[in-house]
């Protein structure tokens, strides 16, 4: 629907988008320096020429002769984004910097009627000043001849337009023969031109000619002529603006005025040729007219009053041109929007009409889905029935095997315990029989919940509810954990709302003891040596509340919701539990009509929480059996460690499992004939193995952290442990995983229970066959030799796995640096980027010879190559192949051969 939509939408678009679619319009800024006359002309001219052109626009300022203003001015058209820039500089010095800057911004600048200095500029459009400053001196000459005495009333010093018409006419009424008394500027201003001429007719009476550079100071001069009473002096000006200075002309003020283009059409048709990339001309000087005096004044007024009339004509015309286009514009508007709406109004009649079909065939589809999750409700109803079923079916069957186990278990159990006190006893057997008496009750104590946790499910779990003082009950559970804090430097700390105050209370000793056992036991597995549990209670009238915190590993978001579950095993649980504990604990604390709950933060440890209701059944609490002990809570959660007997004439051998009975066994079987290292995990293993770089390794597969699989595929693609045999113990026999476990790089596989002389046969094997490797290591060693005809012969393992891309790599390194005798184990050793016990092992367990022997076994293989093969003498072949001097390598073969280098020589050359 949507689709159909956004295509009935888009033809409406374009239209619109039609309808309003605008040309780029151009913006002109134009910097006067001064408002005057002949800038006014210019600016109509501007208008005038811009009314031609639809797609720009233009705004005039005037500085009003400021150098300051005009920055300020220019700094405007660029902060408002203006296309172009015309600036006429009131002055060369001061405006360049900032023109300069503008240019070099990227924006185009046309310099008209005044120069800067420099170039920075698009294109100038300028007036040949200097020629019209010699058409003013010809013209003085030709009225007064060679008696022409002037003075000249200058423009501005640093306007470039002033300089040059200076210039142009000292030169030109020198050169004919007149003279220039005087030059001062006026500053383009009449008023300022008045008291310098008056002061300089009365220092220069004989006077005969002004010469003023635009037209306002001309006037200004013939006006204090006329006061002074010398109507003979002839007046020149320049600009020749219609109402100013060709007026004057007419009206006998002065006697003439040379025209100043103005070409404000000009400027507008550049801009816009630069602005549309048009070609146009970057420097144009425009020519001189000639004089206008009385025989031509009364034309030029005329023709600009025919001028000013048309151009008015034209503001009405294109008044009445934009009213029209306005109009026009409105109504093709107003024509696009009414086809839209019309079209908009038929796709959203159409939009309603579809969306009704859809809504009855959405009707029609939610009902046979309706039928469809009907049925797959019945469907999953009848399968939750079956599991159910099924999972009842499970529990009873464990529930029978745990009666069937208890008579064997009975008959194990007793055995065991006499065994367990015996004091004829090694040593090593003591160890093993403690450690099974120790299992014997860890699985009593499994059996016996699975049997409560069955009694719970049926219903037939009872409390023995006694009145019970639970402060001295929380002292005596919990002195039991003091024994095993120590040991792991763990602070216990027992946080009561006042000490030594009875607080009695209904409940069933022997099952909250249990609640608590399985707490307490539980955040000491998975509390770090040097962490901290606290055990804390307080009460109100109604409620009891037992917390039990840890600063252990805590539990993931997704397990916190299921670790009450029955057989459910949380990732910090990980393969360790059966998954029972917890669910029991819930099962005892509900019985007792209280709640359990907990919070818990990973990797920062977790708070549990339970909630007991205060109830009474007697006055005074009686006195409760005690039934866990310290043995009770040592067998649960305590090992001793191996104790590591280091035997240089023994293999290293390094058990990686999170079992600490585990490694307690695997240890006792094999201390005899094996240096032992244990690691509780994949990563502690790793870390382990680089260091010490055993013989061979027994890892688990199901460990927390990093799990086998991972750890052994980490420890093949290391160089350091590449080589090493991993034997992988696992609880789980199914192809899939003993495959998983091989393409991991395990050697080999070993299904738990095993038997501790299986154990010992696939150990010893794996490492006959790492030493049957190192003897073929031995006997490959390649050697290489360089004949005198530069032919190399290399003979090299195969590079077929990580251990032989090491050795070559050695290889490598040792031919590249064979021939100095310096070369050191540590040199080698960084090269290869291992550290020299790292290296020294690594060698070692590959070739069973120590680095610089084997260093020493190829230079002397490669010397004997080359007293065979080659000419050179004994002093030539000691030095190439390292040796410090050749009486050292005479011995050091004489040692490894038998003979001499020299009678070997001898041998083959009377062969």
């Amino acid at each position: 629907m949507y689709r159909i939509f956004l295509y009935s939408f888009l033809p409406l678009l374009l239209l619109v988008g039609y309808g309003c679619t605008q040309s780029k319009v151009y913006k002109i800024g134009v910097s006067q320096c001064s408002q005057d006359d002949w800038r006014t002309k210019m600016n109509e001219e501007i208008s005038r020429e811009i009314m031609s052109h639809e797609d720009a626009i233009v705004e005039i300022r005037s500085a009003n002769d400021d150098n300051a203003k005009q920055i300020e001015d220019i700094r405007y058209f660029v902060q408002n984004d203006f296309d172009i820039l015309i600036v006429s500089p009131n002055e060369a010095a001061a405006l360049t910097p900032i023109i300069k800057e503008v240019y070099e911004k990227g924006m185009p600048v046309i310099i008209f009627d005044r120069n800067i200095i420099g170039d920075t500029y698009t294109a100038r459009i300028g007036v040949d000043n200097v020629g019209l400053g010699k058409s003013a001196a010809h013209y003085a000459l030709h009225l007064l001849g060679k008696k022409a005495n002037a003075i000249e009333i200058f423009g501005r010093k640093g306007s470039t337009p002033a300089e040059e018409r200076h210039n142009g006419f000292a030169a030109e009424l020198t050169a004919g023969g007149g003279r220039l008394l005087a030059s001062v500027p006026g500053n383009w201003n009449k008023e300022e031109a008045i008291p310098i001429v008056d002061s300089l007719l009365k220092l220069h009476p004989d006077v005969n000619l002004i010469y003023a550079h635009n037209d306002r100071m001309a006037i200004g001069a013939s006006e204090v002529a006329v006061r002074h009473g010398r109507d003979s002096i002839k007046i020149i000006g320049i600009d020749a603006a219609p109402n100013i200075g060709i007026q004057a002309v007419a009206d006998k003020v002065i006697d003439a005025t040379f025209l100043y283009p103005t070409e404000g059409h000009r400027l507008i048709q550049t801009a816009l040729a630069i602005l549309k990339g048009e070609p146009y001309q970057r420097e144009v000087l425009l020519p001189v007219s000639s004089a206008v005096d009385l025989t031509n004044a009364d034309i030029l007024l005329l023709q600009n009053e025919t001028l000013k009339q048309e151009t008015s004509k034209m503001k009405i015309l294109k008044k009445q041109i934009d009213d029209y286009w306005t109009q026009h514009s409105a109504q093709t508007s107003l024509f696009y929007a009414s086809i839209a709406i019309i079209l908009l109004l038929a796709g959203v009649g159409f939009l309603l009409l579809r969306a009704y079909w859809q809504h009855v065939r959405h009707q029609k589809i939610l009902l046979e889905q309706n039928k469809l999750l009907e049925e797959e409700r019945d469907k999953q109803k009848r399968l939750n029935e079956q599991l159910e079923h099924a999972t009842q079916s499970k529990l009873m069957f464990f529930t029978n095997v745990s009666h069937d186990l208890r008579t064997p278990l009975t008959l194990i159990a007793e055995p065991v315990a006499q065994l367990a006190r015996a004091g004829n006893l090694t040593p090593q057997q003591h160890t093993l029989i403690n450690m099974a008496d120790k299992n014997v009750r860890i699985l009593q104590r499994l059996i016996n919940q699975i049997l409560d946790f069955r009694k719970y499910e049926n219903g037939k779990l009872n409390l023995h509810l006694s009145e019970t003082d639970f402060c001295q009950a929380v002292h005596d559970w919990i002195e039991s954990f003091y024994t095993i804090a120590r040991k792991r430097d763990i602070k216990l700390v027992l946080e009561t709302p006042e000490p030594d105050v009875p607080l009695s209370l209904a409940l069933d000793p022997e099952k909250m003891e249990r609640v608590f056992f399985n707490l307490l036991s539980n955040a000491f597995k998975y509390t770090p040596d040097n962490g901290t549990i606290t055990v804390s209670y307080a009460y109100d009238e109604q409620n009891l509340t037992l917390k039990v915190a840890d600063t252990g590993e805590g539990i993931s978001e997704r397990d916190l919701g299921n670790i009450f579950d029955r057989f459910y095993q949380a990732d910090r649980v990980h393969p360790n539990g059966s998954g029972i504990g917890l669910a029991l604990a819930k099962a005892f604390v509900e019985l007792h009509g209280g709640t359990i709950s907990v919070e818990s933060e990973w990797k920062r440890g977790s708070v549990f929480t339970v909630t007991l209701p205060l109830k009474h059944i007697a006055d005074t609490p009686v006195e409760s059996t005690k039934r866990i002990n310290s043995q009770e809570v040592e067998t649960e959660l305590d090992a001793p460690d191996i104790p590591l007997i280091a035997d240089p004439d023994k293999p290293i051998l390094l058990i990686i499992d999170d079992n600490k009975d585990m490694r307690q066994l695997v240890g006792e079987l094999l201390n005899a004939d094996y240096n032992i290292l244990v690691a509780s995990n994949g990563k502690e293993g790793i870390k382990a193995a680089v260091k010490y770089t055993p013989d061979l390794i027994v890892c688990d597969v199901m460990m927390p952290v990093m799990d086998g699989l991972e750890c052994c595929k980490r420890l093949k693609n290391e160089m350091s442990t590449s080589h090493i045999p991993v034997l992988m113990l696992t609880a789980c026999s199914m192809d899939e995983q003993r495959v998983q476990g091989y393409d991991s790089g395990a050697d080999g596989y070993l299904s738990k229970p095993f038997n501790s002389t299986v154990l010992k046969s696939r150990i010893s094997n794996l490492i006959a066959n790492r030493k049957r490797i190192q003897e073929l290591w031995q006997n490959e060693m390649p050697a290489t030799v360089k004949s005198e005809k530069s032919s190399q012969h290399t003979n090299t393992l195969p590079t077929s796995d990580i251990d032989n891309a090491f050795y070559n790599r050695f290889l490598e390194l040792f031919r590249t640096e064979m021939g100095h005798s310096d070369l050191n184990v540590d040199t080698i050793a960084g090269k290869m980027g291992l550290e020299r016990s790292q290296f020294y092992r690594k060698i070692k367990a590959l070739t069973n010879y120590a680095p610089v022997e084997l260093m020493r076994h190829l230079r002397l293989k490669q010397g004997k190559l080359l007293i065979t093969t080659t000419e050179k003498n004994i002093s030539e072949i000691a030095y190439e192949i390292g040796f410090s001097t050749p009486a050292y390598f005479t011995k050091c073969y004489r040692e490894a051969y038998g003979e001499t280098p020299t009678e070997a020589r001898n041998r083959l050359t009377k062969a």
